[in-house]
């Protein structure tokens, strides 16, 4: 049996207490600095379908529709009697003018002989009309507000949009949308459990990652690369996610949204062209960052100043390459500078960049004058 106590006025760091059977095998503070600034608490990340005030569990979407079924289940009911009735039908008898035993243990059969006292009137059945159409409406309003609040439309119960005929394809996109917004509430927990998980993790690693760890780091691209890391490297605990939600923007909208961009010239630059980075950058929104690692050198050269960011931290002597590509290192170079990551007692490594920050706008800049001289060599010669 595992004890966690939140910490309290008698004990900061909370405590945790292990029991089996019957004897104690641990008591003390909780083991883990798992919150914001340091602070120990739960190791437990809780997730709930939809939030409720002074609810610890929350409430689901199950919860808010039982007083709906059970009041569609007392229409049901009062509607089934009415069909009974109708049905079998209430049989009206005189007193006196039949056997009524007989008539309650066998009934009206087909091709029952029914022999009644002469001068009475022989039994008939009462008229019980229809079934009200209150209950029918009040069915089918209970059956609209089960829509409502379930989130399950016709469009996403049956996979098909009744009367599609005659509906234009803006209408159905945004019967797909209030679907999706439905939706959003239970899928913002998911991702906000995902979100605190990443968090803790990184956390623990700020505490145990004493010596260096190996990770692996995957782009985009699917590039795969290896490095080493230990607990003064993490600078941040923070983590954002990169993406929107995945039920408010599915891969199609998105890949849509990319060629709508490039079609409108808004992601060309001031000549209007289509650069390199530009290029492989939109094949990665598109998801085929992979041909363009193959067919265009630029994301080498990106691979490259990245590597040598990571480098640079481990306090690494990088030389600048005549064949690197400048402008690409420059922008990289200086991306990584502006990040952050070398602001927690990483002054040898901020220097040490800015030295390669220069030494490659140096070598650009003797590369330009070299141009310029060459081309002024030729139109002489012309």
């Amino acid at each position: 049996i595992e004890r966690y106590e939140a910490p309290n006025d008698e004990y900061k760091n909370g405590r945790l207490i292990i029991v089996c059977d019957n004897k104690l095998l641990h008591i003390g503070e909780l083991p883990y600095i798992n919150l914001r600034d340091g602070k120990r608490g739960f190791p437990f990340i809780k997730q709930v379908a939809l939030e409720q005030t002074n609810c610890f569990f929350g409430i689901s979407v199950i919860d808010r529709c039982i007083p709906i079924q059970r009041a569609y289940n007392a229409v049901k009911n009062r509607k089934h009697e009415f069909l009974n009735r109708l049905a079998m039908g209430v049989l009206t008898i005189e007193d006196g003018s039949v056997d009524i035993e007989n008539i309650e243990d066998e009934g009206l059969s087909p091709g029952k002989i029914l022999v009644y006292r002469q001068g009475s009137t022989p039994p008939s059945f009462m008229q019980a009309g229809s079934v009200p159409s209150d209950l029918s409406n009040e069915e089918d309003r209970l059956l609209q507000e089960f829509q409502l609040i379930s989130g399950v439309s016709d469009l996403m119960r049956n996979s098909k949009v009744l009367n599609a005929s005659n509906m234009s394809g803006v209408a159905i996109q945004l019967l797909i949308e209030q679907d999706d917004s439905r939706l959003a509430s239970s899928s913002d927990q998911i991702r906000f459990a995902v979100l605190e998980m990443a968090k803790q993790a990184i956390r623990l690693y700020k505490q145990y990652a004493t010596l260096p760890r190996l990770t692996k780091i995957t782009n985009n691209g699917g590039e795969i690369e290896i490095v080493y890391f230990k607990a003064s490297d993490i600078s941040s605990d923070d983590v954002v996610f990169e993406t929107e939600s995945e039920i408010s923007e599915t891969l199609a909208q998105k890949r849509t949204m990319v060629m709508d961009l490039l079609n409108a010239g808004l992601l060309s630059d001031e000549n209007g062209k289509l650069s390199n980075r530009m290029r492989a950058k939109a094949l990665e929104l598109l998801g085929f960052g992979l041909w363009e690692t193959a067919q265009d050198t630029s994301s080498l050269h990106v691979r490259r100043a990245d590597k040598e960011n990571l480098d640079i931290i481990e306090n690494r002597k990088i030389e600048v390459d005549e064949f690197d590509d400048h402008a690409i290192h420059i922008i990289e170079h200086i991306n990584y500078l502006f990040s952050g990551a070398l602001d927690n007692n990483k002054t040898k490594a901020k220097e040490n960049l800015k030295e390669h920050i220069r030494v490659h706008k140096q070598m650009q800049a003797l590369l330009s004058e070299m141009n310029d001289t060459k081309n002024d060599i030729l139109n002489k010669g012309e």
